[in-house]
């Protein structure tokens, strides 16, 4: 722990922000929803008063800060204020805290510019800003409480996770549930490499494009070179395996369905919806993890993916199955992008057009003969393995002309 907090101190030139979760362990378990009762109390008179006080121009957040307090705590002059907190011995760090959440939460109100009702309650979780937490360790951290007449320290075994070997740790956040209690903790990691797609184009590293395919083999990696050769590639498979685990659970669910009613309530059947939810999340997990870990294998410092139009995204998972692959997508490319840049690669997303209509080796015109693809000169092969490698290589001729367009100016 003293080396983290030496190294707590460093300023990271490049840094990913990864957040740790924890179930909580504590005997006094209605300490932590009257902590949060009182943040939510207090971020709603904030919230109100931002709203009344900043109707038109919004300041920035510490602006905000600064007069919020200003209109709200009696300062050193003693002078009474126009709006008192009509609550005694709230710590500082505690009412900043519910500050900023109001403040985030009325900028979104107004730049809605709707004509819906404010809100009237808020259920936010509560972030514990240094001088309300202290002495975390691997499996222990304290928190200050609030037991319903004072505030306490009060020790929490944390388990579920690990402590980063580097880093700097953030203010947690206390997240109650149904049946349990979290700890959500943020950490400021150092990234290794922080230089541009361009800078590694040209330092002519290796490049790893991905195509997606809906399939039991999910996911085709192609590794290029700086010359656009082919030097590896990996098929990943699972997709059969998401897609059973889902048509287990679905299937119990249409049961229950059928004898308790329920529809498409969420709340019915919840168990279902959450295994559901858990199933996919572990699959998008996994999935995004062995591609970071190939492009670590092979070197590959630049993840090439397919530009996604979110219209067309959204019409190919309205007509896929619910138990397809192809739902697996969304995820798996949004853990990519925040895996890849903890790990110092950097991703880049190319137009997929004409990818499938012309060969990698040639550039005749080819087609389809089930997975594989014919071309017009005798060459053949997996045809979502020639995809990625022309994605790869539109990629590599993309930066190549925007090269070439700067020297000639």
């Amino acid at each position: 722990i003293l080396g983290q907090r030496c190294f707590q101190m460093q300023k990271f030139p490049y840094y990913a922000i990864t957040v740790r979760r924890y179930n909580v362990l504590f005997r006094h378990t209605d300490w932590l929803k009257k902590t949060q009762e009182l943040y939510n109390e207090i971020l709603l008179f904030y919230y109100r008063l931002y709203l009344e006080t900043f109707p038109n121009q919004q300041p920035g957040t510490q602006e905000a800060l600064r007069i919020l307090e200003t209109l709200t705590i009696v300062g050193r002059d003693k002078q009474p204020v126009p709006t008192p907190l009509p609550w005694k011995k709230i710590p500082l760090y505690f009412r900043r805290a519910a500050i900023n959440t109001a403040t985030a939460a009325a900028k979104s109100y107004l730049a809605r510019g709707t004509q819906e009702h404010p809100t009237e309650k808020f259920t936010e979780s509560v972030t514990f800003y240094k001088g309300m937490y202290r002495d975390f360790q691997d499996n222990t951290i304290s928190l200050k409480l609030w037991n319903g007449e004072s505030w306490q320290w009060s020790r929490l075994r944390l388990r579920g996770n690990t402590v980063p070997e580097a880093g700097q740790m953030m203010s947690p956040a206390l997240v109650l549930t149904k049946d349990r209690a979290e700890l959500h903790i943020p950490w400021k990691l150092p990234v290794s490499d922080g230089r541009s797609a361009r800078e590694r184009i040209t330092a002519e590293e290796n490049i790893c494009s991905v195509v997606f395919t809906g399939q039991d083999t999910c996911a085709v990696c192609c590794i290029l070179n700086a010359d656009g050769r082919r030097e590896n590639r990996f098929f990943i498979k699972g997709g059969s395996r998401y897609a059973g685990a889902c048509r287990q659970i679905t299937e119990k669910l249409d049961k229950s369905r059928e004898v308790q009613g329920g529809g498409e309530n969420p709340r019915a059947n919840a168990h279902y919806w959450e295994r559901l939810r858990n199933i996919h999340d572990h699959y998008a997990h996994q999935f995004s993890r062995q591609i970071i870990d190939y492009c670590k294998t092979q070197n590959a410092r630049i993840l090439v993916l397919p530009e996604f139009d979110k219209d067309y995204s959204q019409i190919i998972l309205a007509v896929a199955g619910r138990n397809s692959p192809i739902r697996l997508i969304p995820s798996i490319r949004e853990k990519l992008k925040y895996k890849a840049w903890q790990e110092g690669i950097v991703v880049v997303e190319i137009q997929q057009h004409q990818i499938s209509s012309v060969c990698s080796q040639c550039g005749a015109k080819i087609r389809r003969k089930g997975g594989d693809f014919l071309c017009q000169n005798g060459h053949r092969g997996n045809r979502y393995l020639n995809m990625a490698h022309n994605l790869g290589q539109k990629c590599l001729d993309g930066f190549a002309a925007t090269a070439d367009q700067e020297k000639s100016k």
